[in-house]
């Protein structure tokens, strides 16, 4: 065994022995991969999408306010967050803050497990060039919670984003602004969210400012232990060609690992269709 995995093996030891006198102290871990196979994949693709660690922490500070803080190892990253929950809503900062947007605008219903809002266009939500910023959430008013966040990512340059997430009369409703960095222009979204008789319904539109629209309807149900789904996505790309996407998936929970089979065809606009294959999977602790 060389060097750096003892180091590493003994600095889980070192985590886990703490995670055993520390009731506030726990330990994660996540890996996804996929395997690809369609008209853009040359033969079968096998790759790893995500490997991460997660070390995280919670106690009362002496003021009497919550706070909690994660540590997390992702490749060759690794990223802190801290979270204070000051009783008039929650502050959090670091490097994995998550922009407001990022935070609400997925879709409710749908068939994506890696990117859950839009899949064509350049819709962007602005943590990359929020990157160490600073995030705010309200408490619950009426029902909604409100979600602020700012960070510069080094450059001259401040990016902005504000969200709010709620419901009206069962129907779930969120919508959302980025205000981009320099000339970048500014992302929305807006999503709407019903479900009725064991069928989840979604709408999402997602606006990159001029770089086209998108429009995504999806659902979710369950049928003989399996999780299925279905979503349409139509973006209009202003002065780009306007292409449509139809994806269907089918999900197992197997437990401790969960398998997800995709199936997509996007029309470029073109008249060419590309037809994929993808199975993603899962595993955590």
């Amino acid at each position: 065994m060389n060097k750096s995995k003892i180091t590493a093996l003994t600095a889980i030891a070192t985590v886990m022995s703490a995670s055993a006198a520390y009731a506030d102290l726990s330990l994660s871990g996540a890996m996804a991969g996929h395997i690809k196979s369609g008209d853009s994949t040359t033969g079968v693709d096998h790759g790893v999408s995500t490997s991460s660690i997660y070390v995280s922490y919670s106690t009362t500070l002496d003021n009497g306010m919550g706070m909690s803080a994660g540590f997390s190892s992702t490749g060759a990253a690794n990223n802190y967050s801290i979270a204070i929950d000051t009783g008039m809503g929650s502050v959090n900062f670091g490097q994995t803050h998550s922009s407001a947007v990022d935070v609400y605008d997925s879709m409710p219903a749908g068939v994506n497990t890696i990117s859950t809002t839009a899949s064509l266009g350049s819709y962007d939500d602005g943590d990359s060039n929020e990157a160490m910023g600073i995030r705010y959430t309200s408490p619950s008013i009426g029902g909604f919670n409100i979600g602020l966040s700012s960070g510069d990512n080094n450059t001259t340059d401040r990016t902005t984003s504000m969200a709010v997430k709620g419901s009206i009369a069962g129907i779930g409703v969120a919508a959302g602004k980025v205000d981009q960095q320099g000339t970048a222009g500014d992302d929305t979204f807006m999503t709407l969210g019903y479900s009725v008789a064991g069928v989840s319904l979604g709408y999402g539109n997602y606006d990159s400012d001029g770089n086209g629209e998108s429009t995504v309807l999806g659902l979710n149900t369950s049928f003989a232990g399996l999780n299925l789904g279905f979503e349409v996505e139509d973006w209009d790309g202003g002065t780009a060609t306007d292409q449509d996407k139809t994806s269907f998936s089918v999900n197992k929970d197997l437990g401790g690992m969960g398998v997800t089979l995709i199936y997509s065809d996007t029309d470029d606009g073109t008249g060419v269709d590309d037809e994929n294959w993808t199975v993603f999977y899962s595993v955590g602790f």
